[in-house]
């Protein structure tokens, strides 16, 4: 036999295997049948290829209805993703107005206590001056802010303006180891100069004989500063005695956390001293005193 005939052959049989499932699969076996007639006894024969083709067939399509339904599963989980990331982003826009709507009306509510006029601005930098613990705002001499004026947000002072541009202010802070400011203890209502320290806190000289408790609110006294009387300023949070046995030391918490502001608010009621500073130096005061500062 010939390469082609062989050939031949191995087509037939391939073929023949393929559908002869088929047809006997599909031939009809009636109940008298007689079990020794030879359809019969092919059938038994082929048993085995009929039960592994019902196999492979039942498992092709198995997986292909699972590969379906995986795909579908995986369009349908995308698009959730989708969905979903699209509703986080609107909650935390959401949430963002919410803040800042809480934020502007705290500083509505205070502007309402204030019989002084008043301007809002929002903090745009931190730092900008390297000697000064300072913000840098969005309001400026354009808006009629000048040096000395008092910034202050919701929860009480923040603290004074030390350099106006035309459309931005430097407010130096409450924690600058340079600002001071007079204060009262409001239980006790007893004087004293407050003092910025240690970048987050304050700190208060008092007589041993002067009653402070930790928690005691501080608020502005109203006398010197331009500050009106009754603002907050932060709480007691140590008392510590000098080593002369006659003064004691009190670590203030301001109310205010500079690093967490956003908006604030502008007094017009300028500090008188520094004002007269800064018009018998001129305006340039203050960058001619860092520059001497950085030599």
């Amino acid at each position: 036999m010939g390469d082609h005939s062989k050939k031949i052959l191995a087509m037939a049989l391939l073929v023949g295997a393929l559908l002869a499932p088929f047809v006997f699969f599909s031939t009809p076996m009636k109940a008298w049948e007689n079990p020794h007639s030879a359809l019969l006894v092919l059938q038994n024969a082929m048993y085995p290829i009929e039960r592994l083709w019902q196999v492979a067939a039942s498992g092709v399509s198995h997986t292909w209805q699972r590969y379906i339904g995986l795909s579908e599963a995986a369009n349908q989980n995308l698009k959730l993703r989708s969905q979903l990331a699209a509703m986080q982003s609107r909650i935390m826009d959401y949430d963002e107005q919410v803040q800042e709507t809480g934020r502007l009306r705290k500083l509505l509510g205070f502007s309402g206590r204030s019989d002084k006029r008043l301007i809002a601005a929002e903090v745009i930098g931190h730092n900008e001056l390297g000697q000064f613990e300072s913000i840098r705002i969005t309001r400026g001499s354009s808006d009629g802010v000048r040096v000395g004026m008092p910034v202050v947000a919701a929860d009480g002072v923040v603290g004074k303006v030390i350099r106006t541009g035309m459309h931005f202010s430097d407010v130096q802070l409450l924690v600058d180891h340079d600002f001071h400011l007079d204060v009262l203890l409001q239980r006790t209502r007893v004087r004293g100069v407050l003092s910025g320290a240690a970048h987050t806190h304050c700190t208060l000289q008092l007589h041993k004989r002067v009653e402070i408790r930790i928690g005691d609110t501080l608020i502005t006294s109203g006398i010197v500063g331009g500050f009106p009387k009754g603002l907050p300023v932060g709480r007691v949070m140590r008392i510590t005695y000098e080593t002369d046995n006659v003064a004691q030391s009190v670590t203030v918490e301001p109310w205010v956390d500079h690093n967490r502001l956003e908006e604030v608010m502008i007094i017009f009621s300028p500090d008188p001293e520094l004002e007269k500073i800064a018009n018998a130096a001129g305006p340039k005061w203050l960058d001619e005193a860092l520059n001497m500062q950085g030599r």
